[in-house]
C-alpha cells in the first residue's frame, strides 16, 4: 500500500505478504486505516462499519484464558488479522509477535496496540509461504486462532503437506516444551453433514466430501478469496503427532471457537446445565448437536481445538 506510514503502525513488510488487488476494496481500506489514525481504530471500524461486532465481542476472547501466559512469555500469534486479540494477548505477557499476510490489517493492528499503549507488540506482514520468519527457539507460545483452515489457499502445493510444514515451522520457532493453541474448523462438523454451505469450498457439504471431489471443486472456484482445508479432529491429532508435538489435549468449544457459549475440556460439558444457566438461541442443528453422545459430540463438533508442547529433542 501506498499511504503514509507512521511510527505507530511501523511493521516489517516480507515479499510473501497477500495484496489488495481489487480497487475499490484497497480504497476502502485506506480510507478505514485513514480514519483510524485520526479518531481512534475503535470509532473508526464503527464508522465504516466494518466488522464490529466480529473484531470486538469479548465472547471471542475467551481462548486467551487457556493460553495460560505468564508476564514472562514471549508469543507469537499467526494471522493477527485486525490485532482484535494481539491487544488482549499482549496485556498478558512479556512480547507479541504478530504475523499477518495482509498488510492493510498489519498495520492497523499495530496502529490498534500503539493506541493501547502498547509497545510490547512487534508487527510482520507476510507468511504466504507457510515460512515463520523467526529464529529456532524464539517463542513460549505459539497461538494459531481459525487460521490454519486458510494456510494453503494462496500456494500451489498440496494442502496436506503445506499444512504438515506450517506445523514443523511452528516446532522449530517453540522453545522446548513451548505451548501450541491451535483452533481450526472441523471437516466433519455436523452442519456439513447435514448439507450446510462450505466457506472454504462454496458448495454444499463441502469438506466433508471425499478429498478427491474437493480438489475438483477447489480446481474451479471463483469464491473471491481463497479456498480453504479442513481436517477431522483424526487428521490433525496426526499432523500434530508427526510434527514433533506431545501432550495433545483437545478442547471442546459450543456452539464453535469463534463464539464459544462454553469452552474447556470436552468431559466438562453438560447438555442440561448447559440449556438451564444460558437461555441462548441456537439453530437447531446445535441444539442436536449438544445432545448427541459425549464422543459423537465432540468428533462432529463444529471446531477443533488442540494445546500442545513442543517435544524435546532427544
Amino acid at each position: 500500500m501506498n499511504d503514509k506510514t507512521t511510527e505507530a503502525e511501523h511493521i516489517r513488510i516480507l515479499a510473501d505478504l497477500s495484496e489488495i488487488e481489487d480497487i475499490k476494496v484497497l480504497e476502502r481500506a485506506q480510507s478505514l486505516l485513514s480514519d483510524a489514525r485520526s479518531i481512534g481504530c475503535i470509532a473508526a471500524l464503527e464508522e465504516h462499519n466494518h466488522n464490529v461486532q466480529y473484531l470486538t465481542d469479548p465472547i471471542r476472547e475467551k481462548y486467551i484464558d487457556f493460553l495460560d501466559l505468564a508476564p514472562s512469555d514471549d508469543v507469537l500469534e499467526i494471522g493477527s488479522s485486525m490485532g482484535q486479540h494481539t491487544r488482549k494477548i499482549a496485556k498478558r505477557c512479556r512480547s507479541v509477535n504478530a504475523l499477518e499476510v495482509v498488510e492493510f490489517q498489519a498495520k492497523f493492528s499495530k496502529l490498534w496496540c500503539s493506541q493501547d499503549g502498547l509497545h510490547n507488540v512487534h508487527v510482520t506482514a507476510g507468511g504466504a509461504s507457510g515460512r515463520l520468519p523467526y529464529d529456532d527457539d524464539a517463542f513460549d507460545v505459539v497461538v494459531s486462532n481459525y487460521v490454519l483452515e486458510w494456510c494453503a489457499g494462496r500456494s500451489q502445493d498440496d494442502p496436506d503437506e503445506f499444512h504438515q510444514a506450517v506445523l514443523k515451522e511452528i516446532r522449530r520457532v517453540l522453545r522446548p516444551g513451548g505451548r501450541l493453541f491451535l483452533s481450526t474448523k472441523n471437516r466433519f462438523a455436523f452442519k456439513y453433514l447435514l448439507g450446510a454451505e462450505d466457506e472454504h469450498l462454496g458448495i454444499r457439504f463441502g469438506s466433508a466430501l471425499p478429498r478427491l471431489i474437493q480438489r475438483r471443486v477447489a480446481a474451479k472456484a471463483d469464491l473471491g478469496h481463497p479456498t480453504g482445508y479442513l481436517h477431522s479432529w483424526r487428521e490433525l491429532r496426526k499432523h500434530l503427532r508427526s510434527a514433533g508435538f506431545a501432550d495433545l489435549r483437545p478442547l471442546f468449544a459450543f456452539p464453535d471457537a469463534r463464539y464459544p457459549l462454553f469452552m474447556g475440556r470436552p468431559c466438562d460439558f453438560s447438555t442440561s446445565s448447559f440449556f438451564s444457566s444460558k437461555p441462548v438461541k441456537l439453530g437447531r442443528r446445535d441444539r442436536i448437536l449438544a445432545k448427541l453422545p459425549d464422543g459423537l459430540r465432540l468428533a462432529l463438533s463444529n471446531s477443533i481445538i488442540f494445546l500442545a508442547k513442543k517435544e524435546p529433542t532427544l
